[in-house]
């Protein structure tokens, strides 16, 4: 008798954890980096569509950068920003942005990454940017920005650099 509920017990566990869905975890790290680049490269080319696409556009979205420009909370709070910047400043940048040092945590349905900015100007001069966090959700399969943060160097004395620091890509 101890044979079979053991026997049971094992299938029930076995049941389970086969059950349970698997995530592909290099797949998601590398989905999540086509909506960050995608978005960055939005940002500076000026496209606020293309832009806006990489957001969930709810109350839930916030935007945080330390240093000159504060807080958005809310979509609403968040796009109006956005489109005042745009507005005020229209032309697209000439820099190339790399993002580089990614640091991804995948789970389930969030994810959170952190990874570096840097920009490459028209004189091949490298400069770094701002330490960047994201903290995401898959809505539908696909992969939203709930928060972004911006964590400027522009007042400290680690930024502005003319050299890409000599660092690996992390995940």
């Amino acid at each position: 008798m101890k044979k079979y509920l053991w026997t049971l017990f094992a299938l029930i566990i076995l049941a389970g954890t086969s059950c349970q869905e698997k995530i592909d975890i290099e797949k998601e790290k590398e989905a999540i980096k086509a909506v960050i680049e995608k978005e960055t490269n939005a940002y500076f080319a000026r496209d606020i569509d293309q832009q806006f696409e990489a957001f969930l556009q709810d109350e839930t979205t916030v935007g945080v950068a330390v240093g000159k420009d504060g807080l958005a909370d809310g979509w609403e709070e968040f796009s109006a920003f956005y489109k005042g910047m745009y507005e005020n400043s229209p032309e697209p940048t000439n820099l190339q942005v790399k993002n580089k040092n990614y640091i991804i945590k995948v789970y389930k349905d969030c994810a959170w990454a952190v990874y570096d900015e840097y920009s490459v100007d028209e004189n091949d001069s490298i400069s770094s940017g701002p330490r960047c966090i994201r903290f995401m959700e898959k809505v539908d399969g696909e992969w939203k920005i709930v928060l972004l943060s911006v964590l400027s160097r522009e007042d400290t004395d680690e930024g502005g650099g003319e050299e890409e620091p000599e660092t690996e890509e992390t995940e």
